[in-house]
């Protein structure tokens, strides 16, 4: 929980670096914490769509009332945009930690959106779209389970390694 907690304090911290603990326990708590939010969103609507035979003979209104009156919902939403700047800047953190730019995380985040827009990327630009993000995808999760850069690098010390205080720096 510290380290969920260490990512908050550094909100928009984009600089420095971020050791794996960091970057991994951040990413596991931020996950259940969203699982029990979208479980908590959609159960309530999968028990509506239940009283239906075919999705066809929803009522669409009576599906808007159903998330409208879901505090699961609105929590979820709150959560989501409360998370995403912290949960951004400790992967650029953790890049740093290995020695990689935070611009390759935005390449990543950007294939992914473009990817995501079937209706603009048809045929061969998909393919490679798609290609491109699988590919990103496995080298950021290995990167992501990389170990630091020992000492210093230009985002700053290695976290890992013990700091001099001020008295043996003189």
């Amino acid at each position: 929980m510290k380290w969920f907690l260490k990512c908050f304090k550094q909100y928009a911290d984009f600089g420095g670096r971020a050791r794996r603990s960091e970057y991994w326990w951040f990413t596991l708590i931020n996950f259940i914490n969203t699982m029990i939010l979208i479980v908590g969103t959609f159960v309530p609507l999968i028990k509506l769509g239940m009283n239906y035979s075919s999705i066809e003979d929803m009522d669409d209104l009576e599906l808007i009332k159903a998330i409208a009156n879901n505090p699961f919902f609105y929590l979820y939403i709150i959560y989501y945009l409360a998370v995403l700047i912290p949960s951004i800047s400790v992967s650029v953190r953790r890049l740093h930690d290995i020695g990689r730019s935070g611009y390759w995380y935005f390449l990543f985040i950007g294939c992914s959106m473009m990817s995501s827009l079937t209706n603009v990327t048809t045929g061969i630009v998909r393919i490679i779209l798609t290609i491109a993000v699988l590919a990103l995808s496995i080298l950021f999760l290995v990167w992501m389970f990389t170990d630091s850069q020992p000492g210093t690098n230009i985002w700053g010390p290695n976290p890992k390694e013990p700091q001099p205080t001020e008295q043996e720096q003189l």
